[in-house]
């Protein structure tokens, strides 16, 4: 029995490390190491053996690279920062040198476009008040992403954006100059209820309610719409609004204070004396613009100044 016994032992004697059956710790060091974590710890760049292996794992080493900086260390800087933590033995093994990177994950184009999807519904002002459709998205085939801000990746818009019809968007993971970005952009409609012209409303009208009623539209093509009855109530029409066709805003502007022939009292202060006349506008005057005006007795022509409602002042 014994002799079968022997061979068994001595199999088993060979299977133990060196370092474990001595008691000594060992560290096999990399060619290449990839780390996500802020510091390069001793287990990212080694493979540690020995009764202290846990201790040993969780040394820092250094800060980590960032970006595409790719940093060398030498098998002596290692050893040395493993001495400074621990006065228990190490043997030295593999690599002489272990270059170091940040690691790096690939994003598909469908998680890009899950994460676009989201940002348009999240900053689209229509999200509460109509019917959002994303549609002819387009993204990279895939995005590289340090693996640390693989689940932090941002989107921006322009600060102009309306999230109507062709809508970019910025991709980021990371911050300064090392951050990594890409385009995605798509389309974007909006079935959404907005004021239209009842009927036709002719240029110069001031819009009342009831020239107005609100209409399921898309909107799309119209990126400044006007949302509400109250935006454009009270207001002129630039131009003759179309019946059943949205209001934008630049069809609508705030009417004048004094109208193209308007009667107006035209007023010349001297001192503490108020002198009053009246007279004609020869032109819409909105506050503090200069307009010109008809003296109505002399038929003179005068510049005032729009002070009020019907109230021209001019200077002497």
């Amino acid at each position: 029995m014994m002799k079968y016994l022997l061979p068994l032992v001595c199999i088993t004697l060979l299977a133990v490390e060196p370092s474990a059956a001595s008691g000594v710790n060992a560290v096999t060091l990399k060619e290449k190491a990839f780390v996500s974590g802020e510091y390069i710890h001793l287990n990212d760049i080694a493979d540690i053996a020995g009764p202290g292996r846990e201790k040993l794992s969780s040394i820092s080493i250094m800060r980590s690279p960032s970006g595409p900086l790719e940093i060398t260390l030498s098998s002596a800087f290692v050893a040395g920062r493993i001495k400074e933590h621990t006065p228990e033995p190490v043997v030295m093994n593999g690599s002489t040198n272990v270059r170091v990177s940040e690691r790096y994950v690939e994003i598909s184009g469908k998680e890009l476009e899950r994460i676009y999807r989201e940002a348009i519904l999240k900053n689209s002002p229509w999200e509460k008040t109509g019917n959002i459709m994303i549609e002819s998205i387009k993204t990279p085939r895939c995005f590289r992403v340090p693996a640390k801000h693989r689940s932090a990746i941002q989107a921006s818009f322009s600060s102009r954006e309306d999230f109507l019809g062709y809508t970019p968007a910025t991709l980021s993971a990371g911050t300064g100059t090392t951050a990594a970005t890409c385009q995605v952009s798509g389309k974007v409609r909006v079935i959404t209820e907005v004021p239209v012209a009842r009927t036709n409303i002719p240029r110069g009208a001031v819009i009342a309610d009831a020239d107005l009623e609100m209409k399921h539209l898309d909107i799309s093509s119209y990126p400044s719409v006007v949302r509400e009855k109250k935006e454009c109530l009270g207001m002129r029409a630039k131009s003759t609004l179309r019946e059943g066709r949205p209001v934008l805003r630049t069809n609508v502007e705030q009417p004048p204070m004094i109208n193209r022939g308007d009667p107006v009292f035209i007023e010349a202060r001297i001192g503490n004396l108020l002198i009053r006349d009246k007279g004609i506008a020869l032109k819409d005057g909105f506050l503090q613009e200069r307009i010109p005006v008809k003296n109505a007795a002399s038929g003179r022509q005068v510049f005032g100044t729009v002070i009020a409602a019907s109230r021209i002042e001019v200077m002497f």
